[in-house]
């Protein structure tokens, strides 16, 4: 082979494989809701009675979940879970808390209507923490994120006017936790993604949090999760439990910091 015609064939091989790539990036901007959101219906609706049904109507889309402990006199929280999660298996947990809590799924999740998105989840999370702020105006509001709802509470809380967050497994965006993820690392994420959740664009401006990761997290890096911590500095109450990562609100010591921190939380707000 001559080198011209060496050169010849370097280039078509070239060619091919940026094609290649090409194709693999515009499959990864088509497919990336379904590699971030993983709806679920609901099972079984609950039947603990401090659970009332409730319907907040977004205009283009109906959330819809349940209020628990609606006559508590403790702090309000306004629930986001997981990319997989239907939140109807939190509403026995969250009853045994001295709160209120707005237990409501994603659009596309659970019988909410619509399809979840960046923009969409945070903008429900900024309503939802405004209806809970207009029926109980004198009670602490608290935003608790898990997971991918970390970003979304983290980006909510500024508008959404929160007294303090508690934050499961959380990140600084979704554009880290995907290069730090072979294969996502040979592409270009920053690019590529619709949906970033760029919650470290928010840390300078948030309140207070309780935040929970673990080493053993093989969905959000431990890495991540302490460098989210690292910009929140001194606002951050980190607690480290050797857990996987969907195990946190099954495991009773979790929730023996969320009641001490709740429970802080409410005389702090009294004496304002």
């Amino acid at each position: 082979m001559t080198l011209l015609e060496a050169a010849g064939a370097a280039a078509r091989v070239a060619f091919g494989l940026g094609t290649v790539y090409l194709l693999l990036c515009g499959f990864l901007w088509i497919v990336q809701e379904k590699l971030i959101f993983h709806p679920r219906g609901v099972a079984l609706p609950p039947a603990n009675p401090a659970a009332a049904a409730i319907a907040i109507d977004r205009g283009e889309a109906v959330l819809r979940g349940w209020l628990v402990n609606g006559d508590s006199g403790g702090p309000v929280l306004v629930y986001c879970g997981g990319n997989a999660e239907e939140v109807s298996a939190h509403v026995d947990a969250f009853a045994r808390r001295n709160a209120t809590t707005v237990l409501v799924n994603y659009r596309g999740y659970g019988e909410s209507d619509g399809v979840p998105s960046q923009q969409a989840l945070v903008a429900d999370a900024e309503a939802l923490a405004a209806w809970a702020k207009a029926r109980w105006p004198e009670r602490p509001l608290v935003l608790f994120g898990v997971s991918l709802g970390t970003g979304v509470v983290m980006l909510a809380a500024a508008r959404a006017q929160a007294d303090a967050l508690i934050l499961v497994s959380p990140y600084r965006s979704v554009e880290h936790i995907a290069r730090a993820t072979f294969p996502f690392s040979l592409f270009p994420v920053g690019w590529l993604l619709r949906h970033p959740l760029r919650a470290e664009t928010a840390a300078a401006d948030l309140p207070p949090a309780l935040v929970f990761a673990s080493p053993s997290d093989r969905v959000i890096p431990f890495a991540e999760s302490q460098a989210l911590v690292g910009l929140l500095g001194e606002r951050a109450e980190l607690h480290t439990f050797d857990l996987p990562h969907n195990a946190f609100l099954a495991y009773p010591p979790v929730w023996e910091k969320v009641d001490g921190f709740l429970a802080a939380l409410a005389p702090a707000r009294q004496r304002l």
